[in-house]
């Protein structure tokens, strides 16, 4: 895969040393430091409340630390959000789109493309030709006259991946992709992704409350509520006694794992 964003990227790592950020002025994250390595395909695993979506916006770009530095490929995301735009690929999480307005599925797709461009914005003929090659990467072609807002929520997910792929980034950051997905449509989105970090070459940073799905991957663990307590395969990060640190509510009954949701104290 030809990434849009290769000119001038030389290191292949996204890196975050010492990384303080949130909001007016208070850190969700504390001390965050951990460093992924190109190719890579990790997940960002914690409790509600971690800060995971806010460690998101910090690599995209869209929220600067308070403290500490980021890299992602040698560049400081704040410094050049017009390299990043092209760089990285951000799927959001379904429950913030917007559903309610009727726009087929071309439309939401060849956004990822028009919204670079300036006005007037048109569907060319190899703009659409780029929406249909998304798609299919996507398994979904064919669909570019459906409403997006009929589509299944699987459909709608892999709609807006196609989206992010139609930039042809190098990484694809995706915020909670699996979260309003039964376990069968769970495990063919990380199927879906696995695929597209093998096949195209395309780096993957993805939240997940729910790591069942990704097991059979072997990704690289990144394990946050705050601060980061482990970073690694999930063999070892997904012990009982790293969980506890990240999870304090976390019980054991009969060799079974559950999960609390409790926050570690500031």
């Amino acid at each position: 895969m030809q990434h849009s964003s290769d000119a001038g990227i030389e290191e292949r790592s996204v890196s975050l040393h010492n990384v303080y950020a949130g909001y007016n002025g208070k850190s969700v994250l504390v001390d965050v430091t951990f460093k992924l390595e190109s190719p890579f395909f990790a997940v960002l695993m914690g409790p509600n409340g971690a800060g995971k979506t806010t460690l998101l916006r910090v690599i995209i770009g869209l929220l600067k630390p308070i403290k500490g530095d980021v890299t992602v490929y040698g560049i400081r995301p704040w410094e050049k959000p017009e390299v990043i735009r092209e760089t990285i690929g951000y799927v959001p999480q379904l429950l913030l789109v917007r559903q309610d307005v009727p726009v087929r599925v071309e439309e939401v797709v060849a956004m990822g493309i028009l919204s670079r461009l300036p006005p007037p914005r048109r569907l060319t003929k190899r703009i659409r030709d780029e929406v249909g090659k998304a798609l299919s990467m996507v398994g979904l072609e064919g669909l570019e006259g459906r409403l997006f807002n009929e589509l299944s929520g699987g459909q709608k997910q892999r709609v807006l991946i196609a989206r992010a792929l139609v930039r042809k980034p190098k990484l694809l950051v995706l915020d909670e992709p699996c979260s309003m997905l039964d376990f069968k449509a769970r495990c063919e989105m990380i199927k879906l992704l696995q695929k597209l970090h093998v096949e195209r070459g395309v780096d993957i940073l993805l939240t997940a409350h729910d790591i069942s799905p990704c097991l059979i991957l072997e990704p690289t663990v990144i394990l946050i509520n705050k601060r980061v307590y482990a970073v690694g395969k999930l063999r070892d990060v997904l012990r009982p006694e790293t969980l506890k640190l990240a999870y304090p509510g976390m019980t054991e009954v009969e060799g079974a794992i559950i999960l609390g949701e409790d926050h570690v104290p500031h």
